[in-house]
């Protein structure tokens, strides 16, 4: 019978990879006790949101009724959008808040269990709430260039109607 023989040295199994050192780990648990906080606040200002947004309308016809003016329709805005518009920013401030409380959460019990999946899941969260965050930063640019258009096109209407001549 005839042995084979590896020519190539054998060497224990090497992580791949990063390795976090005790002053990253140190950093990511304090960065993670913060986006904890972070997050509980975030909750908290969602529930401000969402009541501002279910109240608009009481308070809309309490102020009316002290005004001389109508403000039931706010100028051209009507009430409905207004409420629709601050459910909408309450839902992807959640999202948001949601995203870095797991970050802070998983972040510390991965560092607590020196549990590189559970680190890794969290910063998988962490960038869930930047993707969040940047994609609403997108829709409110493009929203506010329209609504700048449109302020200037209805300004534009306005002096036409109000000045004859004005613009021609």
């Amino acid at each position: 019978m005839e042995e084979t023989f590896t020519t190539e040295p054998q060497t224990p199994e090497q992580p791949q990879g990063i390795i976090l050192l005790q002053d990253a780990q140190s950093y990511l648990l304090s960065a993670g006790k913060w986006a904890r906080f972070l997050g509980i606040l975030g909750f908290i200002g969602t529930g401000f949101i969402t009541l501002y947004a279910l109240f608009f309308g009481t308070l809309m016809s309490a102020m009316s009724s002290f005004s001389p003016t109508p403000l039931s329709t706010m100028g051209a805005i009507p009430v409905g959008f207004i409420i629709f518009y601050f459910i909408l920013i309450g839902v992807f401030y959640f999202f948001v808040s949601l995203y870095i409380y797991q970050f802070g959460s998983r972040v510390r019990d991965g560092i607590m269990l020196a549990s590189s999946i559970t680190v890794t899941d969290g910063l998988g969260k962490l960038k869930s709430a930047f993707k969040l965050i940047g994609i609403m930063t997108i829709v409110f640019m493009i929203l506010s260039v329209f609504i700048i258009i449109g302020v200037i096109a209805f300004s534009m209407h306005m002096a036409h109607a109000v000045t004859p001549g004005f613009g021609s």
